[in-house]
């Protein structure tokens, strides 16, 4: 009976060993003492954005009154202000990870005086990310501005080729 009772004890305490070991956990030990730390949850895109290869996170929504766009002649111009309220180097890291899904490629990276812009480059066109502080009700303002660059070839160009 006690070689039962033993086994049984010794099967609960590796359950709850293996329980607490299954969890993963960080430690930052920067400010001298270990301590725990959550891992940071990324943000996701919204399935619809305004404009379909310019992802924007879920829960910022489109300053109407500061924004514009047009499309003529083959070329583009996008001028949106976005409001939400996560962090903004949480919403830095969403654009790193999400612009290259729609074939965008990152051409500059920066952090001035507390802002943080992004380039990023695609065929004839450029795309600029400002992230910044945003005021009283929302944490963070994102500008996106995109424009061709580069000569735009014209229908009539196009079919000489």
């Amino acid at each position: 009976m006690n070689v039962e009772r033993i086994i049984a004890v010794s099967a609960v305490a590796l359950l709850l060993l293996a329980a607490g070991c299954s969890q993963s956990r960080t430690v930052d030990a920067s400010g001298g003492a270990p301590r725990e730390v959550q891992t940071i949850p990324e943000l996701v895109a919204q399935s619809r954005p305004p404009i379909p290869d310019l992802p924007v996170p879920i829960g910022f929504s489109l300053k109407e009154s500061k924004s514009r766009d047009f499309a003529a002649a083959g070329a583009r111009y996008v001028d949106h202000v976005y409001r939400g309220g996560d962090d903004r180097f949480a919403v830095a890291r969403f654009y790193k990870r999400q612009m290259p899904i729609a074939r965008w490629t990152l051409v500059t990276s920066l952090f001035v005086q507390g802002e943080v812009m992004l380039d990023f480059e695609k065929e004839t066109e450029r795309c600029r990310v400002v992230i910044t502080k945003g005021g009283l009700f929302h944490r963070t303002d994102v500008k996106v501005q995109l424009w061709t660059s580069g000569q735009i070839q014209t229908a009539s160009a196009q079919r000489k080729e």
